[in-house]
């Protein structure tokens, strides 16, 4: 019996099949009298088709209806298999429920693993299997089962397709056919006609010529919002659809192990169109159509006649679903990661979504899917890039005056020229000057002025430490080397590695520690306090000091090798009073860093205050003169600094000398409160280092911290 000739018979002279087994427990041909022709009045159902291993395609079954499964590309499935008869089998709606026949093929058909003999009624799950392929019936879409494994290991999704005349299939796909190789021109300028055919509105040519110019605009724009609009804007001018919508994953609406899912979905832009009805106002698809796409890796779908279906389509404002097809692609870039969704949607019989369509669309989103994460990794580098540039500012205001030599003497010329010569050596540099000179300063123009600028500038006060801590700052110790060394540390020789290690007061370190960091300037490696590992740094090293180191070396207070060492290249810094008008011109500069800070406007400095600046001695240098002027500018609400805002120390006001000044001093006063006057004015020399004022005053840094503690409870 041939294809063409295959008739059924439901009358009871026609074929018997009484004495055949009921099949997995479903009514055979003679327990249950089926129908011929499909009838109205049942609920609708669902094929879901598998190939290559997956699931590609649904084919929605509304009664009446009838589908023919077979090799002839003029059915509703046709399945491209050389074991398939050319109308193979069928699916029709009866009123018992839909039932499925083998049309008398060669190869026979399978229901859930037994061959069909008789037509029987379907049951939800039931597998179909023909030529190889399995073809799923299910009630609810969502009950399809996962991809299965195809018994056909050369078959591709393109074996099984479903006729583009029918207005009931919904299709799956994970990529547009337009960026496959070997539909690229050949030598003579075709394609693989097969693979992909002209649009339902656009030329082969004109749709790639289409996609190309959307990514180079898309490349010229700057945010997400540009992108989506532009898209939108692309797919409405090139398919003929009702309304569409764009939507983008909300990463914020969603724990970071949480899976993605249809709430997550945030609408981020709709195009509508106008029919002689008006305009159709934007509906969001149903959560289960968008998991749809979410899942089965994240392929696309398209959906005819859908009018009806609840499943992929929502109600208009009057309670009814008349959406025609409707298509949901997801929006993956490379990396595997979904970043949104385009939904588009038709309510015009005459204007039927198709397999083109599909695949324009998969493009677009292929595209949009690029263009979104160049624009996440461009806004990561513009966020990171600002931030490194507020960064930057911030230190140019933190280093302000600390980089910069103000200055127009001759001294500061020749500090200049020494500093441009000496910076792009390595030489170490010794800096010389009495205290609040400046000599951190040089010491910073040095480093920035260096190779070692990208390399960290490291900066310790050797006075500022007993012996034993100044070796654990130097060369770090390890976890548990003394008392307190609860954790391993490393010094501010690995902390300056590959830059400049600058050491203030280099005359106060002890002689034990002064032949260490001799071993260190020459090279040799060094180990923590504590510790055995030998550890080698490149750090360039410029030392500051405000005494004189050869007397000291006279004195057997400083080692000779080490300052033959440190004396490569010597810089002195003035003092201030040798520095005539600069005194003006510091002020000023200080001036206008603090108006800038405070938010003042105080424009200049009067005449009278500046010959009081000249003609004050400046025992603490530059650091003096810089709170001198800070002091101005916060007790000031005029818009200049007269004498009468600069507070002076009385005791050498008009370049009087300390034992001038001590002579002025009341005559019956006591040998303690001579002790604390003296004492007190030291440490304002010394602004306020402990150290360094014991160290004038020859007393240890205990003494001093003793009657210090004296002085607060007697007053």
């Amino acid at each position: 019996m041939s294809d063409s000739s295959l008739t059924i018979s439901n009358s009871p002279g026609g074929t018997s099949n009484a004495s055949q087994p009921k099949q997995n427990g479903h009514p055979s041909r003679s327990d249950l009298p089926l129908p011929k022709q499909p009838v109205t009045g049942i609920d609708g159902a669902y094929l879901v088709m598998h190939s290559a291993g997956r699931w590609s395609d649904v084919f929605r079954l509304s009664a009446p209806a009838e589908v023919i499964m077979g090799r002839a590309s003029a059915n509703q499935i046709s399945i491209r298999s050389e074991k398939a008869s050319r109308q193979h089998a069928r699916v029709w709606s009866t009123t018992e429920g839909w039932a499925v026949e083998d049309l008398g093929s060669r190869n026979g058909t399978n229901v859930s693993g037994q061959r069909l003999q008789a037509p029987r009624l379907l049951s939800d799950g039931d597998r179909i299997e023909i030529a190889g392929f399995s073809i799923q019936f299910v009630k609810q879409i969502q009950s399809a089962d996962g991809p299965v494994k195809s018994p056909i290991p050369s078959a591709t999704e393109d074996q099984l397709t479903m006729a583009m005349d029918s207005a009931s299939i919904t299709e799956r796909r994970s990529q547009s056919g337009y960026f496959k190789s070997d539909l690229l021109p050949d030598a003579a300028g075709r394609t693989d006609s097969e693979q992909v055919t002209t649009t339902s509105s656009l030329g082969d040519d004109r749709v790639r010529a289409t996609l190309l110019q959307l990514a180079f605009d898309l490349a010229r724009l700057d945010s997400v919002a540009q992108a989506i609009d532009l898209v939108l804007d692309r797919l409405s001018e090139s398919i003929r659809l009702r309304n569409c919508g764009a939507y983008i994953v909300d990463a914020k609406s969603k724990t970071a192990n949480e899976p993605v899912a249809a709430k997550h979905f945030t609408l981020v832009a709709t195009r509508q169109h106008e029919d002689a009805r008006g305009t159709v106002t934007y509906r969001r698809p149903p959560d289960a159509a968008i998991n749809a796409v979410i899942g089965q890796e994240g392929q696309a779908i398209l959906a005819r006649n859908v009018a009806g279906d609840r499943t992929l389509a929502s109600e208009n404002s009057q309670g009814e679903i008349d959406a025609v097809s409707m298509i949901l692609a997801p929006v993956i870039d490379r990396d595997k990661k979904l970043l949104g969704m385009l939904h588009l949607l038709t309510t015009d019989s005459d204007a039927v979504f198709n397999g083109e369509d599909l695949g324009f669309v998969l493009a677009v989103a292929e595209i949009l899917a690029e263009s979104l994460r160049n624009l996440s990794l461009r806004g990561k580098l513009d966020r990171s890039l600002k931030k490194s540039q507020r960064q930057i500012q911030a230190l140019r205001e933190q280093l302000g005056d600390k980089v910069q030599i103000v200055g127009k003497s001759d001294a500061v010329r020749e500090i200049i020229n020494k500093v441009s010569l000496v910076a792009p050596t390595g030489a170490t540099v010794l800096v010389r000057g009495e205290s609040g000179v400046g000599k951190e300063l040089v010491a910073s123009a040095i480093h920035h002025a260096s190779g070692r600028s990208s390399g960290p500038l490291v900066c310790m006060n050797c006075a500022a430490l007993s012996p034993s801590l100044l070796e654990s700052e130097l060369f770090g110790h390890e976890k548990g080397a003394f008392t307190g060394a609860t954790d391993r540390k490393a010094g501010k020789f690995e902390a300056a590695d590959g830059g400049t290690l600058m050491l203030d007061e280099i005359g106060e370190m002890d002689l034990d520690i002064q032949a260490k960091f001799l071993r260190v300037l020459e090279g040799h490696p060094f180990e923590r306090v504590g510790g055995q590992q030998q550890i080698k740094v490149d750090v360039r090293v410029v030392a500051a000091t405000n005494r004189d180191l050869q007397s000291m070396v006279a004195e057997g207070k400083f080692r000779q090798d080490l300052f033959y060492r440190l004396h490569v290249v010597e810089i002195l810094v003035p003092p201030l009073r040798e520095r005539g008008n600069d005194i003006v011109l510091l002020a000023e500069h200080f001036l206008a860093g603090f108006n800038e800070k405070m938010g003042r406007r105080i424009n200049s400095i009067t005449p009278a205050a500046q010959t009081m600046l000249l003609d004050y001695r400046w025992p603490g240098n530059i650091r003096e003169l810089r709170n001198v002027i800070e002091r101005a500018v916060v007790l000031n609400a005029t818009d200049s600094i007269d004498a009468q805002h600069l507070l002076l120390t009385p005791a050498t006001v008009g370049g009087a000398s300390p034992e001038i000044a001590m002579s002025d001093s009341p005559v019956e006063i006591s040998l303690a409160d001579l002790e604390k006057a003296h004492i007190e004015r030291i440490l304002r020399h010394t602004d306020g280092n402990k150290s360094r004022a014991a160290s004038i005053l020859g007393i240890e840094r205990s003494t001093l911290d003793r009657k210090l503690k004296k002085f607060a409870k007697e007053a």
